[in-house]
């Protein structure tokens, strides 16, 4: 009986060394891109009717992951598109996209005349629809409700008579690092007043010099131009 017990506990401490052997440790693989398709209407409002626009060319700014991990500066689009609506103002552009991939879209941006003062951009991570709300040039138009966050402004400038509002100047919101991409533009009006809706996500504005804008919230600027 007693060697039955020791035969048993020294199989038991045995089996208690036998070191298994160690694991490598792996890496998780990152996850495998998916194909998405990014689409939406491009209206043009005149008159307060909006409609939508045939053959517009749109521009439609592709940016990967870092530009959604909490960072404060612009994000840096890695692929640009030009895509044009068809008859119905539908824009249509497939998609190769990592996870938490950020899609900009102009529809007044390089390739197009117009104002855009509605910032369109989504994180893909599905098919997914950005429409575009633009303006004709020279037009003047009130921000929308519920479209913050909201950036507005003033600009002017300093005349021996004091200072004075500048009207029908330009003011872009852009994102890229040494090649720049606008992806909202807009005109002052006569009061020298302007705005863009829409703002969540980290952008530069350009006036007469370079705001950082981090897309968290509603801001106020005025801005002295400088002829």
């Amino acid at each position: 009986m007693f060697r039955r017990l020791l035969t048993a506990s020294l199989a038991a401490w045995l089996a208690t060394c036998e070191d298994p052997m160690p694991s490598s440790p792996t890496n998780p693989s990152p996850s495998a891109p998916q194909s998405y398709v990014v689409s939406g209407i491009v209206s043009e409002t005149v008159g307060g009717i909006s409609r939508p626009v045939a053959g517009r060319k749109v521009d439609v700014y592709i940016a990967g992951s870092p530009c959604v991990s909490g960072q404060t500066t612009p994000c840096i689009p890695e692929k640009a598109d030009v895509v044009e609506t068809d008859q119905n103002g539908r824009y249509t552009v497939p998609v190769t996209v990592w996870a938490q991939t950020l899609v900009f879209v102009a529809g007044a941006g390089l390739h197009a005349a117009g104002q855009q003062p509605c910032l369109a951009s989504a994180v893909v991570d599905r098919d997914t629809t950005i429409d575009v709300q633009i303006f004709p040039t020279g037009s003047f138009s009130t921000p929308p409700a519920s479209a913050g966050p909201m950036i507005t402004g003033l600009v002017y400038e300093t005349t021996p008579q004091g200072r004075k509002p500048v009207r029908g100047a330009w003011t872009h919101l852009e994102v890229g690092a040494g090649d720049s991409y606008p992806v909202a533009k807009i005109q002052t009006d006569d009061a020298g007043r302007f705005f863009f809706c829409r703002v969540n996500r980290p952008v530069r504005m350009v006036v007469s010099e370079v705001t950082n804008i981090p897309g968290t919230g509603d801001m106020f600027f005025e801005i002295e131009l400088k002829r």
